[in-house]
């Protein structure tokens, strides 16, 4: 259980991975759009990523022999379609008026690199447990939307100030995306649990 906590709150705030890797930065552009339905977002993308991770977990090592390095991300993309026809069924048959509601983000949330580059993490470059995994799957969400909140607020307060034409837009947004990312390099250093 502490592991759970600890790969937790090292991906979503000590070693976020959308910083530190770059997983889901074109996608966190996108979503900043449209901040009311980011929770939403990020709700349904912490599913898939969870359980995805889940579903990979005891897969992915068999996939040991020789070229077998070049098969795990498409078993972890067959994981993420079976549960995205599962969900697409379940929606449309038990709640159609949700279902409308978040079919037009749901392929984003359930196919994305944050989803596949978190599998691959859990499963090759850092060992974790079963726990360890999930811990770092919804960590990885979670900081993915504290970021994507803090990258919408500071979108909207900097469309408003007296700042120069050129910068408006995605520019002041790419140097504030990348003075988080540094800050939080800096602040990683100190503290590692990954």
């Amino acid at each position: 259980m502490l592991e759970l906590l600890l790969t937790f709150l090292a991906a979503a705030l000590f070693s976020n991975l959308v910083l530190s890797t770059g997983f889901g930065s074109s996608l966190l552009l996108r979503v900043t759009r449209r901040p009311k339905e980011l929770l939403w977002f990020s709700g349904t993308r912490l599913l898939f990523a969870v359980l995805t991770t889940i579903s990979t977990f005891y897969v992915l090592p068999l996939f040991t022999f020789k070229g077998g390095h070049y098969l795990r991300p498409l078993a972890i993309i067959v994981a993420v379609t079976v549960l995205y026809l599962l969900a697409v069924l379940l929606l449309k048959k038990a709640l159609p008026a949700l279902y409308k509601r978040v079919e037009l983000w749901l392929p984003m949330a359930a196919y994305n690199n944050v989803v596949v580059g978190v599998c691959l993490l859990a499963n090759h470059q850092i060992a974790v447990t079963l726990l360890g995994a999930i811990g770092m799957a919804a960590g990885a969400c979670v900081g993915f939307c504290l970021l994507s909140l803090l990258v919408a607020e500071a979108r909207e307060q900097m469309d408003h100030s007296d700042m120069p034409r050129a910068f408006r837009g995605l520019p002041v947004t790419l140097l504030w995306f990348g003075l988080m990312a540094l800050a939080m390099l800096g602040f990683s250093s100190s503290i590692s649990f990954m």
